[in-house]
């Protein structure tokens, strides 16, 4: 009995004595990024069907926004072959125009490409933007072209 007294006695303090400003530091309460500008796919994955006509890949920037245009570089790979499952209607490097955070990539699928029940992959890596650097996590998206 003495126990449960003793804890509902402090259970009050524990909730007290936390100030959540002390917890968190300013970026993360604001949800605001403070390291060093970077370019990133999004979304890092997605499947789409031969017949969807196109999909686009969005890049983003991650930090402030620029008072010039960047360029960004890509580049494919993957099993999918250009011209015969898709066409990239954006050229490589893409400019991400200045006061934007983002920029897309449209992709062009060709009906009737990929053999009923198949699947090819087409793989976009982010080569780099003029002084920016590529998020390690998102520098690559897998678009999975299916029937």
């Amino acid at each position: 009995m003495k126990v449960k007294l003793l804890i509902i006695a402090l259970l009050p303090l524990l909730f007290a004595s936390c100030d959540m400003n002390d917890l968190f530091d300013e970026g993360d309460t604001k949800k605001t990024y403070d390291g060093p500008a970077q370019v990133a796919f999004f979304p890092d994955e997605r499947e789409v069907s031969d017949d969807d006509g196109s999909t686009s890949i969005e890049i983003q920037l991650i930090g402030e926004q620029r008072d010039s245009d960047l360029a960004v570089s890509f580049s494919t790979e993957g099993d999918a072959v250009a011209g015969t499952h898709y066409n990239v209607s954006t050229p490589s490097p893409i400019t991400l125009e200045a006061g934007t955070s983002t920029v897309d990539i449209v992709i062009e699928l060709i009906a009737d490409s990929v053999p009923d029940g198949e699947e090819v992959q087409l793989i976009l890596n982010l080569d780099g933007g003029d002084g920016v650097e590529v998020a390690e996590n998102y520098k690559s998206s897998r678009i999975f072209i299916q029937d």
